[in-house]
């Protein structure tokens, strides 16, 4: 039998510390032309290359006059010209040549051959109405501070300033490799007691959705030899690297031990289930994340550890945003129920023994979001992890059933982690 008297069993959050101490990146800065730039880290601030306004310019739909006509109080218009007196002017369009002041539009009186104008209200200073020259921005002012992610909103901001490019930080490369010998790809027909391979699917669409270039490798035998010849190939060309499945107790569950023999394993197993048998290690400066199970556990196991690295390496906050929520029905109890004349303590071969654990051990929930109709944010227990993915909006780790006393109930206040 094996030996796993070795495996390192850590907290959520002593997991994530591990892989994140073990991580060190030095993304290279790219030059990308705006139009490309959407979603992207900005690596250097964003400075206007020139001033703007250029000259003074009108603030509003109006009317553009001489204030020296004005200094002394409302005018005698009797007479006056367009284009010697007065002069349209529009909100963002430069000031007419010679004139100083405008007046809005609405309180203008024209007659409808322009011949005649008189106004209602007159201006309240010299250059009212205007923008003066360089008053929304001088050149080699910060436009978006580096760090920021690059929204519409702030593309325009650094296009208002005279720039076509951003210096961005470069996507992290992050390899995905499945493992099992159970494992292939969607066919037609699949052959007796194989499953179909989908974490690619969910791992990679995760990784583009953060903002990383995945690089999906071929499902990989249970073989020990072929497992350290990907690690070590996905760890030479991606800043990552995701192993998943082949980390648990089974007699082809080599990847811990490869892992080992080419790396350092930081940690083999953590204090919640599904995803009890998540691992990290790194291998020559590359941090990998082993992420077991099929897609209901592996969804929110690569969010609470691959989620992190992305973000330290694009520089941005690590930690699962959360929300306080009303929790709108109880948790269904976890296990079956013993049947009447049984023994509930009794062992079965098909049940697993209690585990041994350092930490308590949390069971992952997943819960629905909604506005209640009190208008109180709440948490509705999702059925099944693998099929009410439609309806889930976050999770909730939530207390272990060795602390029953301790587990929420429908009315509760609990804390939900958002899907990263």
């Amino acid at each position: 039998m094996r030996d796993h008297s070795k495996h390192v069993e850590v907290s959520i959050d002593d997991a994530v510390s591990l892989l994140l101490s073990h991580a060190d990146f030095s993304p290279a800065v790219e030059t990308v032309a705006l139009a490309n730039a959407e979603s992207r880290i900005l690596a250097e601030d964003a400075v206007a290359q020139l001033d703007m306004p250029n000259t003074l310019t009108c603030r509003m739909d109006s009317v553009a006059v001489h204030w020296d006509d004005f200094a002394d109080g409302m005018p005698d218009t009797t007479g006056w010209e367009r284009g010697n007196q007065w002069q349209f002017a529009n909100t963002g369009v430069g000031m007419p040549e010679g004139f100083d002041t405008a007046i809005a539009i609405e309180h203008v009186i024209l007659s409808d051959d322009l011949a005649t104008i008189s106004f209602d209200a007159a201006p309240s200073k010299q250059y009212a109405g205007t923008k003066a020259a360089g008053s929304t921005m001088r050149k080699g002012d910060v436009l978006v501070n580096a760090g920021c992610v690059l929204t519409p909103l702030l593309l325009s901001a650094i296009a208002s300033g005279g720039n076509t490019e951003a210096k961005v930080l470069a996507r992290p490369k992050v390899a995905f490799i499945p493992t099992g010998n159970e494992l292939v790809t969607p066919a037609a027909e699949i052959p007796r007691g194989k499953n179909i391979e989908t974490n690619s699917l969910l791992i990679c669409g995760k990784i583009r959705q953060w903002g990383g270039i995945p690089i999906a490798f071929d499902i990989v035998p249970d073989n020990q030899e072929a497992i350290k010849e990907a690690v070590l190939k996905a760890c030479a060309e991606a800043d990552i690297v995701v192993l998943n499945a082949g980390s648990s107790k089974g007699s082809d569950d080599w990847n811990v031990e490869m892992l080992d023999e080419v790396g350092t394993v930081l940690y083999h197993e953590v204090n919640h289930g599904p995803g009890h048998h998540s691992s990290g290690a790194v291998v020559n400066g590359t941090p990998v994340v082993g992420i077991s199970g099929p897609p209901g556990g592996a969804s929110f196991t690569t969010d609470f550890y691959l989620y992190p690295l992305m973000m330290k390496y694009l520089g941005q906050p690590t930690e699962l945003k959360k929300v306080t929520a009303r929790l709108a029905k109880d948790f269904p109890k976890a296990g079956p129920k013993p049947k009447t004349g049984e023994q509930p303590n009794k062992a079965k071969g098909e049940d697993r023994p209690p585990m041994v654990l350092k930490h308590e051990f949390f069971s992952i929930r997943q819960v629905a979001l909604s506005v209640g109709e009190d208008g109180c944010l709440e948490a509705r227990p999702s059925a099944e992890m693998h099929l009410s993915l439609q309806a889930s909006d976050a999770m909730d780790a939530y207390f272990p059933a060795s602390s029953m006393k301790l587990t929420p109930h429908r009315g509760d206040l609990i804390e939900v982690w958002l899907r990263a």
